[in-house]
């Protein structure tokens, strides 16, 4: 488990908000760093000079705490919650590169 990249207040209001459980939590973040890696290894052109620790640097706070509560809620055994977090996450995201082209 690291909480290297996680914002730590942040991790600790949704540890909070769920009742996370230590063995939970470790869970969450590691499924935090294997989205981010999964991402890492998927990167385009652009950033394939990137190892995955300057690449980690560059998720935003926002990226990381929705990872985390995708995992946290996995771990609880709320996947339903966690795919919808996922697609919204997704459809946010998707908005806002699309605005930022404009």
């Amino acid at each position: 488990m690291s909480f290297k990249h996680l914002p730590l207040l942040g991790a600790a209001e949704i540890i909070g908000a769920l009742g996370l459980s230590p063995e939970q939590t470790a869970a969450a973040a590691d499924m935090a760093h294997r989205v981010a890696q999964s991402a890492w290894r998927r990167r385009g052109p652009r950033k394939s000079g990137q190892s995955y620790e300057e690449f980690a640097a560059t998720v935003s706070d926002c990226a990381w705490l929705t990872m985390f509560e995708f995992g946290a809620l996995l771990a609880l055994g709320r996947r339903r919650e966690a795919l919808l977090l996922a697609d919204a996450s997704r459809v946010v995201h998707q908005a806002a590169r699309t605005a930022a082209r404009k």
